[in-house]
């Protein structure tokens, strides 16, 4: 092979990798079909998908009220589509849970901040 070939090809795997890499990391489910796993798993009424990172996971965090008006959360693996955990909740500790991610969202914003 020549020089010009040998970087042609090289060239042609290089950009396979990076695209193979991109699609990978893009490649994840929609929030709706985060939401029919969740309600298949636990029948009712899906409430809120927050997608979000746990334990080194993206995952989406289903609220599922039930027809008895109980509330669980079901996580559901945001690549695979797959219902991970699933556990009761109230209002209250969904409530506790969100004012928790904003003050550790607001801290790690102000340490940017501070940072520049």
């Amino acid at each position: 092979m020549n020089t010009n070939m040998l970087l042609r090809t090289g060239l042609v795997l290089a950009a396979g990798l990076v695209c193979a890499g991109t699609a990978s990391a893009a490649t994840r489910i929609t929030p709706a079909q985060a939401e029919a796993a969740a309600v298949k798993k636990v029948p009712g009424t899906a409430q809120s998908a927050k997608y979000e990172s746990e334990d080194g996971h993206w995952q989406y965090a289903v609220v599922v009220m039930d027809k008895a008006k109980q509330m669980y959360e079901v996580e559901v693996n945001a690549a695979t589509g797959k219902v991970t955990a699933t556990e009761k909740t109230s209002a209250a500790e969904e409530a506790s849970e969100a004012a928790a991610d904003k003050k550790a969202a607001d801290k790690k914003a102000g340490m940017k901040k501070a940072a520049r």
